[in-house]
């Protein structure tokens, strides 16, 4: 294993030898998405919405959001229309007893609980569970419905942790895919609870298209292009300074868990003093979309997608909002599929509407190479 560390860190400081960081100025300007509404639902059904989020699109363009004050989850097709209700909170077969994630396994749906991964249909039905610690491996992203990529130590990990391991869900076996783990280092992880706060705690995103992968440490913007096998076929680096994490932001996103009250300055003190660069990571017809993380507000009107040729050139950068003082919370409330934007939003009174719109995308990459469940 050392021996695999060492070399993964040598190939690290081998794809950087030489290589200029690219400018932080896109090549082609500003990209304009020119959002247009399809259509809102403003219900499920006859339940009003409690406070849906946690978006997702399905492989056939259904759309699945979790109401988290009515404990379930809601299905919509790809023309807005109710389908079902399903995943409700319990401890039979196809409820939760408590939903943590959302993830999408080529034709299925999967909703991850502390110790179990559950498997639905497209159409919401029930069809496994299979256990699996969610604090020790969290889904990246699935290569089939029994076998994902996932992060060891994250997101307590130090700072020069940087891994990527497949996991098989039927035999249980695992490898390394990737491990560019700096060994120079001695940093040890922070103690406390193992928080993850978008676009203050660091993660390993990572996005899939045909036979690579791109993936990358949030809080460095360093992307690295791979193949499925893990090995690394290019990389890229942006010039950018960090943006420093307001100590009153901190408080205020401390203060809004359920930690104990003697223990909530205590963490404050353990978090980063400056942001990640990115909250995620997308490839969207062969381009990589970099969702940038600019303030650690609860909720926005407009989200900045920085975006990348597949060979790592700083094509675009762009934001899209929707205008009328709408806003909208986490980025992963905003999903990018089939050449239109998926979106929870939220008005001035409160009310939420999940929403989908018709956008502009820059042209596909011409060396673009789709494969099987993308």
């Amino acid at each position: 294993m050392k021996w695999t560390v060492l070399l993964g860190w040598l190939l690290l400081s081998a794809l950087f030898s030489g290589q200029a960081p690219l400018k932080d100025t896109p090549e082609k300007g500003e990209w304009n998405f020119s959002p247009e509404k399809v259509w809102g639902a403003n219900a499920a059904g006859n339940d009003e919405f409690g406070r849906i989020a946690e978006l997702l699109v399905s492989q056939d363009g259904h759309v699945c959001v979790r109401d988290f004050a009515k404990n379930a989850s809601y299905l919509f097709d790809w023309n807005g229309r109710f389908i079902r209700k399903f995943a409700l909170q319990g401890e039979q077969d196809g409820q939760l007893p408590f939903y943590l994630n959302r993830f999408r396994a080529g034709e299925q749906i999967v909703l991850g609980a502390p110790d179990k991964l559950h498997f639905f249909s497209q159409e919401g039905d029930f069809k496994r569970s299979v256990q699996n610690n969610l604090f020790v491996r969290f889904p990246l992203h699935f290569e089939s419905d029994n076998e994902f990529v996932y992060a060891p130590t994250f997101p307590r990990s130090p700072v020069h942790q940087m891994k990527l391991m497949a996991f098989n869900i039927g035999s249980g076996e695992e490898k390394t895919l990737v491990d560019l783990s700096e060994t120079a280092k001695v940093e040890s992880a922070p103690q406390g609870p193992p928080l993850m706060i978008v676009g203050l705690t660091p993660q390993m995103n990572l996005a899939a298209d045909g036979n690579r992968i791109v993936f990358g440490r949030s809080d460095r913007y360093e992307i690295y292009i791979a193949e499925r096998t893990g090995k690394i076929l290019s990389s890229f680096r942006l010039d950018r300074k960090k943006l420093t994490a307001p100590l009153e932001d901190k408080r205020r996103l401390i203060g809004e868990t359920r930690l104990p009250e003697d223990q909530k300055e205590k963490v404050v003190a353990q978090l980063p003093d400056e942001m990640t660069y990115f909250s995620h990571l997308e490839v969207i017809d062969g381009l990589i979309y970099v969702f940038a993380v600019d303030s650690l507000e609860k909720m926005t009107g407009h989200q900045r997608i920085e975006i990348f040729s597949d060979t790592g050139t700083y094509l675009y950068s762009g934001t899209i909002g929707f205008g009328g003082g709408l806003q909208f919370g986490s980025p992963h409330n905003l999903v990018i599929a089939g050449g239109c934007a998926y979106v929870v939003l939220q008005d001035d009174q409160g009310r939420q509407t999940l929403a989908k719109y018709r956008i502009k995308q820059p042209p596909a990459a011409t060396r673009q190479v789709r494969g099987p469940g993308i």
